[in-house]
This record gives C-alpha cells, structure tokens and sequence, in this order.
C-alpha cells in the first residue's frame, strides 16, 4: 500500500535534542531534519529543550543551553533550502504552500532558570526567533508550577512573561502546567488557549493529560489541543497500540468538536515508550488509515493533520500591534 502523508503541522518536536543526544534513543530514529521534508510536514514547533548535567534543570545554565540550541536551527536553516525559521503569520502561510520549505517554530518547553532581571535576554532569543513558549515543564519553576507539582499556581513573572508574549506576537504553550498554573493563566491570555502536546485525563489519567473541563476550556476559546504518542500518556501501561491513540482522538472530538484537535506528536522526545508501529514520523499514515477505518473523512483528517492548529497558530503569531 502507498504511504500517504497528508500535509502536517506539528505542534511538539524534541528535534535538536533528538538529533544531539543519540545516548538518549538507543533503538531508533524519530525525526530529523530530512524526515520532516520526506513525511510532508509543513510546520513543527521544534524545541529547545536544555538537558543539564545530573538534570538540575533549574541551574541557570540552561539558558546559555537554550540560546545555543536557536543558534544552531538558525544556522542549519540559512544553509538548508527545505527549511526555515517562522518568525510571523506570514511566515507561517508561506510555509503551507505546496512547494514550500518546512517551517520551523523556535519553542522553549520550560523556561527553568528566568529572573525579573533576564528581559534582554528574551529581546536577544526573539531577535534569534525564538516564536513559542511553555513556561514550565514538568518541574515548578519562578515562572509556575509545573506537573509533578499539584498546587504552585501562576506566579506574577510567569503573567508577566505571558503578556509580554502576547504583546510580541508569541504562542504561549499551556503544555505542562499543573491544575491551578492552567486556569491562572487561562484568565490572562486572550487568544485561543493551545496545549501543544497532551491527551485524555478520562482515558488515561495522569498529571501530564487534561480532564474534559479543561478540554471544554480549551474549545470555548476556539483553541486546540495536540495530541502525542508517548506510551505512558496514552494507556499509562506498558503496551499502546494505535488504536489506543484513536481513541484518545475519538473522545476530543466529542468533548471538544473536531475543529480543536490536532497532533503534537513529540516525536524526537519520546524516551519511555513508544505506540506499537507509531514510533517515528514515516509510520503517521498507519495513523491516518486508523482513522479512516473509524469513518474520519479526508476533510476531517486534514482539520487534525494541519488546519486546525495551523488556525490558532497563526492567530498567535500576530502582534498585538497588528490587531489594531
């Protein structure tokens, strides 16, 4: 059968981390630069994902980390002719054109080690690009609290941070944040809530998934939700298939409406186990044949392969300043 890959537009990448730090994936390759050429994907929001030494992922090495991560896409970009830095919505629409390069969104999952006093070092990351935040990853930070922390809420430099995002013309990334961190910032940020990557809390419960109060958040604000293929966040045992991440794909769309679903599908991060047969970017259009068998029409797939997120993505990337 011929593989078919629908344009794609990803909402989590662990890339450089994926490609750096081989002695994390000893068994096989999830993504790469010519993979997202090969597999169509349009867009993805690779990450900058500092892995510090002992993983104190609070030493505020991290940020030197961090830049030197933007520096490299940025040097890989201006000597590759498939791939490119998104830096605007018109960035991102040139990038869904047919023939076009891949698009790459500079994304920070956990700005571990940020003071009151580090402002110009953001001004430098977004002079390099830098496009797309999640204030925490799983750890609290001076930011918020993240998921292995279920009662640290939003602090004022991490609303701070997001509304300087906003006014900037940034995604803010509501993956990762614990409970009462999510509902803070949800108060504040007023365009359509994305959680780059997360799944069902009533499929498979865990910190890291999202319960279907939040998901009907999430779609009130005409926002979307990515959702990935890490074993432990799928079925929470040692075995998923795909068809387990069907059904987390079933219960959005019937919580949320199929118009805020889409796939974040951290690939290049996934390090305690894959999906059975969904285990790197060319094995998605087993995925996509899934879906078809469960009656998803190609209008339907294509909303939860690109249109969707591509909708709220773009409505991110434009400054306050532009919206009159």
């Amino acid at each position: 059968m011929t593989q078919v890959f629908p344009p794609l537009v990803d909402l989590h990448q662990d890339l450089l981390l994926h490609i750096n730090r081989r002695d994390l994936y000893p068994d096989h390759w999830q993504t790469d630069f010519d993979m997202l050429v090969r597999t169509n994907t349009k867009v993805v929001l690779a990450t900058a994902f500092p892995v510090p030494e002992n993983e104190e992922y609070l030493n505020p090495i991290t940020n030197r980390m961090i830049e030197e991560d933007f520096r490299t896409y940025n040097s890989y970009c201006k000597t590759s002719t498939h791939h490119s830095i998104i830096r605007t919505s018109d960035d991102l629409r040139l990038a869904l054109k047919k023939d076009a390069s891949t698009g790459i969104i500079l994304h920070i999952e956990g700005l571990n080690a940020m003071t009151d006093g580090d402002w110009d070092i953001c001004e430098r990351w977004f002079d390099l690009g830098w496009r797309s935040l999640g204030i925490v990853w799983n750890v609290t930070n001076s930011l918020g609290g993240g998921t292995k922390d279920p009662s640290t809420g939003l602090t004022d430099l991490g609303a701070k941070l997001i509304t300087w995002c906003e006014k900037k013309g940034m995604i803010v990334d509501f993956a990762h944040m614990n409970a009462p961190t999510f509902a803070q910032a949800a108060k504040i940020v007023n365009r359509p809530l994305l959680v780059s990557h997360g799944n069902a809390c009533a499929l498979c419960e865990n910190p890291r998934n999202y319960s279907d109060e939040q998901l009907r958040l999430i779609a009130q604000t005409n926002g979307v939700i990515g959702v990935f293929f890490a074993r432990t966040y799928v079925t929470g045992t040692s075995v998923a298939e795909i068809s387990d991440v069907a059904n987390h794909i079933d219960h959005l769309v019937r919580v949320m409406g199929i118009d805020h679903v889409a796939l974040g599908t951290d690939f290049g991060g996934i390090i305690t186990g894959h999906v059975s047969q969904l285990d790197s970017l060319e094995t998605l259009p087993l995925f996509w044949q899934e879906l078809e068998k469960r009656g998803y029409t190609s209008d339907q797939i294509e909303k939860i392969s690109w249109k969707n997120a591509a909708r709220v993505l773009e409505c991110h990337l434009t400054p306050v300043s532009s919206l009159g």
